[in-house]
């Protein structure tokens, strides 16, 4: 059974699709493979079948469904090569936004990026790892937007679900401790201004998250392309 939220003030019909349905393939609630049946997602969604469609266009140009003519729209599978790519540019565009962050950065905003990682114990102890991934997501967005680089915020998150969910399968794996220690260790180079040691954190975290893609490729062969 899918999750489905309110929908938010101001937001289309189909931006209320791409969000769901996205929200839902990246936390793999709806899996690789799986149909996306027109008449039961609309009813669920209480949308017409108009902004449906114009979504699943949407989450097409995103490679994240398969649009088969006469057959069906499916969910489409965990391209390992695409996630290495994203994966690298996250990689490109962080190592920046480390070393923006070292230089600009004021107290005010590391203690607000402070703040997001005060919860994450809460979350470690209820053993909530989706709620980990989501609260990770929602650190990095903010180091963007402090670092006014909203677009490339886009321009990544455009297809950052396909790494989501592979690092959705390998983040169980690892001691979710791990994973919010190592934002620790950023946040701690950013606010003693070391622009070497934050590039290099921000590049093992990011390679953290699918160093054991193949692993998990074997373990969930049916998710991979």
């Amino acid at each position: 059974m899918i999750t489905i939220t309110e929908r938010k003030a101001k937001e289309s019909a189909k931006e209320y699709v791409v969000r769901t349905l996205m929200d839902n393939i990246v936390t793999l609630q709806i899996k690789p493979g799986e149909q996306l049946l027109e008449s039961g997602f609309c009813e669920q969604l209480h949308v017409s079948r108009t902004p449906f469609r114009e979504g699943l266009l949407e989450l097409s140009r995103r490679l994240l469904v398969d649009i088969r003519p006469k057959i069906g729209t499916y969910v489409s599978y965990i391209d390992p090569d695409l996630v290495s790519q994203v994966g690298h540019l996250r990689i490109v565009l962080e190592c920046e936004l480390a070393r923006m962050a070292c230089e600009q950065f004021t107290q005010d905003q590391i203690d607000q990026l402070m703040e997001n990682l005060a919860v994450w114990p809460i979350y470690i102890r209820k053993n909530q790892p989706d709620r980990i991934l989501f609260l990770d997501q929602e650190f990095h967005l903010m180091m963007y937007q402090m670092c006014a680089r909203r677009f490339w915020y886009e321009l990544v998150g455009t297809y950052s679900p396909h790494y989501d969910r592979a690092a959705g399968l390998c983040v169980c794996r690892y001691p979710m401790e791990e994973l919010l220690h190592g934002n620790e260790r950023l946040l701690a180079a950013i606010e003693q201004r070391d622009v070497v040691s934050a590039r290099r954190i921000v590049e093992e975290n990011v390679r953290r998250y699918t160093k054991d893609l193949n692993v998990v490729r074997e373990e969930f062969l049916a998710y991979f392309r």
